[in-house]
């Protein structure tokens, strides 16, 4: 059964109930028997976020026989942050250019209205500068978990930089559908992709290193890739698939707005990554309120959050129960 103490629980409520940049001091300020020094001590603390992050997720009533899986990552930016542990370079699609933050990688399940983060990964190095674990062995062992959970998708979308063809032969042997992009210097029917001329419609073939048959389309300068085959697969099958992985941008989006991720200023890679998992148990939480969107149910938090200040650890109660 999953349970978690006070502390955690007024911090899952500030994270979501508090506008502006988030502290500490912030974030315990209605709650009179809360300090920022027990907020802070409590994310130093060792504990597995992961396993805690498992006995919340089965904790809810979901039915994991539908919907799909999203791999993909972030960069969590922290442009004057250098003393930070699992601060690195990285490079980033949206700046085109390389920036200092924390490389965040996340496997979630949705079923097009709940988004759940089954797993995640704070990128770190070793005292060689060798990574700990890479995203795409990450992303492997994610894929796995996932399945020992019993979550059954009806399809798994990612992006080309996990398109590795360990993880493309790995889903083919659990008979999981997978929806992908790939680089466009794979190798295709022994040609490859930027070399071909391809047609409007998808074309059935072998992708070098990988032991089973896919189907590719061209579409808008980008190739995507499916084992599901058949004369059904067609190019605007696979593309709208591959379109559903939307909704981790979605994730992402919120996780920074709304649940403050960028704001933690802890020093330890240990402090981070429990910090990243208030952030996703407090993102659950706001998906749970059954609004009209998590805009609006932030602000219903921000309401009942003002009616702590007022009436005290009686309202935390009631809130975190």
């Amino acid at each position: 059964m999953y349970n978690f103490n006070r502390i955690a629980k007024s911090l899952t409520i500030g994270l979501l109930a508090y506008d502006g940049k988030y502290s500490y001091s912030k974030g315990c300020e209605p709650f009179t028997n809360v300090s920022s020094y027990q907020l802070k001590r409590f994310l130093d603390r060792e504990w597995d976020e992961n396993q805690k992050l498992e006995e919340y997720i089965r904790s809810l009533e979901i039915d994991w026989s539908t919907g799909w899986l999203m791999g993909d990552d972030t960069i969590i930016e922290k442009p004057y942050a250098q003393k930070i542990e699992c601060v690195y370079w990285q490079y980033s699609s949206k700046n085109k250019g390389f920036i200092e933050g924390i490389s965040l990688t996340v496997l979630a399940w949705t079923d097009g209205k709940r988004t759940i983060p089954i797993k995640f990964m704070v990128y770190e190095k070793d005292i060689n500068g060798n990574p700990v674990q890479t995203k795409n062995t990450f992303l492997e062992e994610a894929v796995e978990y996932a399945k020992n959970l019993g979550i059954v998708p009806k399809y798994v979308c990612f992006d080309s930089k996990f398109s590795s063809k360990s993880l493309l032969n790995l889903l083919n042997s659990f008979r999981w559908v997978y929806f992908t992009q790939l680089a466009s210097n794979r190798s295709f029917n022994g040609q490859q992709l930027k070399m071909r001329r391809f047609q409007p419609y998808s074309e059935e073939g072998n992708l070098k290193g990988v032991g089973h048959r896919v189907s590719i389309t061209k579409y808008c300068k980008r190739y995507y890739a499916t084992n599901a085959t058949g004369k059904h697969i067609t190019s605007k099958y696979i593309v709208n698939h591959y379109r559903v992985r939307w909704s981790i941008e979605v994730l992402f989006r919120v996780l920074k707005q709304l649940c403050h991720l960028q704001d933690c200023q802890g020093k330890k890679t240990r402090t981070q990554k429990h910090y990243v998992f208030m952030c996703i148990q407090a993102f659950i939480l706001l998906q749970d309120q059954n609004e009209k969107s998590v805009y609006y149910a932030k602000k219903i938090f921000q309401q009942k959050y003002l009616r702590i200040k007022i009436n005290g650890n009686k309202a935390l109660r009631q809130l975190a129960a």
